[in-house]
């Protein structure tokens, strides 16, 4: 999940905006950070 670095909101690793408050999701430090299903086991 990225974190909103303006609302916090989570938002899918697919988004490119946030669906809560419409920011651009490249500005969170989530951002391009692969997460594996093994990460949430």
């Amino acid at each position: 999940m990225i974190t909103c670095s303006v609302c916090g909101h989570l938002n899918d690793p697919s988004n490119l905006i946030c669906e809560e408050c419409g920011s651009d999701l490249s500005d969170s430090p989530d951002w391009g950070v692969d997460f594996d299903d093994d990460d949430w086991e």
